[in-house]
């Protein structure tokens, strides 16, 4: 018997999750709709899904469900899990896409989603509600904690390490034995060759910290309206096109 999905935000990777699940878990999921605080798109469809209502609608929903939270930014991915668990009937299991490759020593965390065409060696352990986009690479002995976003075609080397709320950005290289820290924020393209500290943003080949305080006031304030699903947000904008990812 397939299990009923919702999937928390109607954005871009939300529909991309949306085909994912149709095309390749289509025999274990059967997706009922999109939940997104949107007043715009409560009511309407996304990708041939109808747009349910808003989080209030899953926590006074009274049966069993699943939820996939598909939202890229770390931080409001979190906000929305701490909202949702109060409904104890809601579970948030973790989807494999088919053709996704890892050996049986890779341990996964409740709530990630790994997208098509990526690759886990061995002894890879991944925290909660992490999200791997398509085409990247984790090898052996690497430790990605709770709510780390990973951006398109990231290749991260053996012994790496990668702490909460951390976002790796789109064709990003991680050498071996690396440290991210929690809630670093590591530009598209950039090549990490030294331990990036908790809390900055890096960017270039080697990849180095600079400043961006006008984009860290932007990022606080949208952290604090966790309902706003990231859908067309002129403010985050600008992150988006630093990370290179999809809402």
């Amino acid at each position: 018997m397939k299990k009923k999905l919702v999937l928390v935000g109607a954005g871009g990777f939300g529909r991309e999750v949306l085909w994912q699940i149709n095309e390749h878990c289509a025999n274990e999921y059967e997706v009922m709709g999109f939940v997104d605080n949107s007043c715009d798109l409560i009511g309407r469809y996304v990708g041939g899904m109808p747009v349910l209502g808003d989080d209030d609608w899953l926590l006074s929903y009274d049966k069993e469900i699943c939820v996939a939270i598909c939202i890229a930014n770390p931080k409001i991915r979190r906000g929305i899990y701490n909202r949702l668990k109060k409904n104890s009937l809601i579970s948030f299991p973790t989807i494999v896409a088919d053709g996704v490759v890892f050996s049986d020593t890779v341990r996964f965390g409740q709530g990630c989603i790994i997208c098509l065409s990526t690759i886990l060696t061995v002894d890879v352990a991944l925290g909660d509600f992490v999200i791997v986009n398509p085409n990247c690479s984790i090898a052996h002995d690497t430790i990605i904690d709770d709510f780390v976003t990973l951006y398109y075609n990231v290749n991260i080397a053996g012994n790496a390490r990668i702490h909460d709320y951390a976002e790796i950005g789109m064709g990003v290289n991680i050498i071996q034995g690396m440290t991210i820290g929690e809630g670093a924020v590591i530009g598209a393209g950039a090549v990490v060759v030294r331990d990036i500290p908790k809390n900055c943003v890096a960017v270039g080949v080697p990849a180095a910290s600079r400043e961006r305080e006008r984009e860290s006031r932007s990022r606080n304030r949208s952290h604090e309206r966790i309902g706003k699903h990231l859908n067309d947000s002129d403010e985050m904008m600008s992150h988006f096109v630093f990370m290179g990812g999809v809402a």
